[in-house]
């Protein structure tokens, strides 16, 4: 058995949702201390839930592994989960191989929050005013709102339910906001205020409630009663 020593970072953090009917660009960056691996070829092959080749692309751009999932953007490949995409990507000290899973959806789930709706909030987390609090040189509050998202993307995931099957997105804006704002507290080693926004976060998703598209035919489930998004459990 073998051990890579130096292990390289592929940088997919979630199954990769293509949408049917508009142009898809995939991409695996490559990492090895907290440092860019310049890809110099790269080949991505997508597989269906059968195990049959749907579509080969691949390039380097900007040093980063990417292709285009167009290939899979006509009716006639099937909604739904199953699908994979297997990268082949050439760098200066040999190849990775790297597997992610991914869905064929009609469109995917886009966060409802952005700056402001943070700055409503704590006015001095503004990086435009004087009084700025957060870290200098930060332009905007986009990192922080982009992992909150990555995180709940992923509860979702891991709780066997599709965020492209998701269609009240506002649902999501109260836990996505708590937990931006649980993330940039943290950054700043406000410990008390993080604590306070991640309590406020778990609070707001125990009791989530989303319309939800359960069989995928595009329209929602029961005419558009909202479900819990968290299973509940009952105990005695």
């Amino acid at each position: 058995m073998s051990f890579d020593a130096a292990p390289i970072t592929c940088r997919t953090p979630l199954s990769i949702e293509i949408m049917r009917g508009g142009a898809c660009t995939v991409t695996a960056p490559l990492y090895r201390d907290g440092v860019l691996v310049a890809a110099t070829g790269a080949t991505a092959t997508l597989y269906d839930a059968g195990g049959s080749v749907v579509a080969s692309d691949g390039s380097v751009v900007s040093n980063v592994a990417t292709c285009s999932a167009t290939a899979v953007t006509t009716a006639a490949f099937d909604l739904g989960i199953g699908y994979r995409i297997e990268w082949e990507i050439e760098h200066a000290g040999g190849t990775v191989h790297h597997t992610v899973s991914a869905a064929v959806v009609r469109r995917p789930l886009y966060p409802v929050i952005t700056d402001a709706d943070i700055i409503r909030r704590d006015p001095l987390l503004d990086p435009s005013a004087s009084g700025y609090r957060g870290a200098s040189g930060a332009s905007s509050l986009q990192d922080w709102i982009d992992e909150a998202w990555t995180e709940i993307l992923g509860r979702i995931w891991s709780r066997g339910n599709r965020p492209a099957l998701i269609m009240s997105p506002e649902s999501l804006r109260a836990p996505h906001l708590y937990l931006s704002m649980a993330i940039i507290y943290r950054a700043l080693r406000e410990v008390e205020m993080a604590g306070e926004y991640q309590a406020m976060f778990e609070a707001v998703w125990s009791t989530l409630r989303w319309v939800y598209d359960s069989d995928d035919d595009g329209a929602p489930d029961d005419g558009g009663r909202r479900q819990g998004g968290v299973p509940m459990l009952w105990t005695c």
